[in-house]
């Protein structure tokens, strides 16, 4: 009796981490973050704190995914997190570096997603026509407005475009993998929206709320997908 308890309370604990812990870790940090930046917090620790959740998603993607699957994962978070700093200090090019590292994220994302992938579908065919309506309309009034800044929105907006392809794509479970992806691309329309084409009211917690869930989204969506 006391081997088999000690045999499996590794992964009743890791089951309680990822069930309850961590995801509260998760929404803690993720709604400090929104509040104090919605405060106008302009501490000099806030950068590592937009990024904080996205840490917590990966030790949660340590240890719900495995192989390929976790690695591919691990990276685009690690992007995403690079990202979310790189947008949130103050220096020249800080704009396009950080368009540069989420864009990393979404090729690792698509790439992931891809593995699994089968165009020859109903299903994908479903979800890509209105995804590739609203991108397309997206960029043709975008991608004027942008000016010099152009050429880097349009090769960002192609890459995410192709990872919500993807994850339209995917061949699993992927129902809740398709929604993180079409939640990051309307958090990244409400940036665009609000950077070149007109000031948005509460533009900075709509976006954080609806990329801190595309992002947490996509993570259980892959455990589901690859089910």
């Amino acid at each position: 009796m006391t081997m088999t308890s000690a045999a499996t309370s590794p992964t009743v604990s890791n089951g309680l981490v990822l069930r309850k812990l961590l995801p509260a870790a998760f929404a803690l940090l993720a709604g400090l973050y929104i509040f104090l930046d919605a405060a106008g917090g302009q501490a000099l620790w806030m950068p590592a704190l937009k990024a904080a959740p996205i840490a917590v998603l990966g030790i949660m993607a340590a240890l719900m995914l495995r192989g390929v699957t976790r690695t591919l994962t691990l990276v685009a978070l690690a992007f995403s997190a690079l990202g979310d700093v790189l947008l949130a200090l103050d220096f020249p090019l800080q704009f396009v570096m950080g368009l540069a590292a989420f864009l990393i994220a979404q090729v690792v994302y698509a790439a992931n997603f891809l593995r699994g992938a089968q165009f020859r579908s109903q299903r994908f065919a479903m979800r890509a026509l209105p995804l590739l309506l609203a991108t397309s309309l997206l960029a043709s009034q975008l991608l004027p407005a942008a000016t010099e800044l152009a050429p880097a929105v349009l090769c960002y907006l192609l890459a995410i475009t192709a990872m919500a392809l993807a994850a339209a794509a995917h061949r699993g479970n992927s129902g809740l993998l398709y929604a993180g992806a079409i939640i990051f691309v309307v958090s990244d329309t409400l940036i665009a929206v609000n950077r070149f084409l007109l000031p948005l009211p509460l533009a900075g917690t709509a976006i954080m709320v609806t990329y801190y869930g595309a992002q947490l989204a996509l993570l259980y969506g892959i455990g589901r997908a690859r089910a």
